[in-house]
């Protein structure tokens, strides 16, 4: 099996130097003082389009992705902050979509199985509490497969690597992780 997950070159490079691929960067509509971020951008909107399960967010980001993966990848998405959500996020409609273009669908194969704070609230960023926080879907498996772990939004990138690091504990062979945007 070929073990590569991105078709371009240049992100498969990244990819396997532990690092988030991003495809961009994520300026916030709201300043904290509460008065609209002159930064925020089209790029921007359309990451809120997909945090809000709306179709123009995510067919922009399935155009954006669907030649860069390579078929045969499974693909896994960072759960919700809540316990017992189940994926039925903007990022998982779009990592389901990704799946079903010759790729493995293992979008429910993270489960949160305590609630944290949302990160972008306040809640702790230390890669304890996501380890401590997320669990494998016992009827699922990830055995020998090449991962690719999807987020919306990363500031540390601690959710996406307690989620490497548990795919990796449970047999997957290579993960990368990507981003739709980092937080500026």
């Amino acid at each position: 099996m070929d073990t590569r997950i991105f078709c371009n070159e240049e992100w498969e490079q990244f990819s396997t130097s532990g690092q988030v691929v991003l495809c961009g960067y994520y300026h916030r509509y709201w300043n904290p003082d509460k008065t609209k971020n002159q930064a925020f951008d089209m790029f921007s909107g359309r990451i809120l389009d997909v945090k809000d399960k709306q179709e123009k967010g995510i067919r922009y980001f399935y155009q954006q992705l669907d030649e860069e993966i390579c078929k045969g990848v499974s693909i896994c998405v960072v759960p919700s902050h809540t316990q017992g959500n189940v994926n039925d996020s903007g990022i998982a409609e779009l990592a389901r979509r990704l799946a079903c273009n010759g790729r493995v669908d293992k979008v429910d194969y993270l489960l949160r199985v305590k609630t944290i704070d949302k990160l972008a609230h306040g809640g702790s960023r230390d890669i304890r509490a996501q380890l401590d926080s997320i669990a494998v879907n016992p009827k699922m498996t990830v055995d020998g497969d090449v991962v690719l772990i999807v987020d919306d939004v990363t500031t540390s990138g601690a959710s996406l690597e307690a989620c490497k690091q548990i795919l990796l504990s449970n047999g997957a062979k290579r993960v990368a992780m990507l981003a739709l945007g980092q937080s500026v």
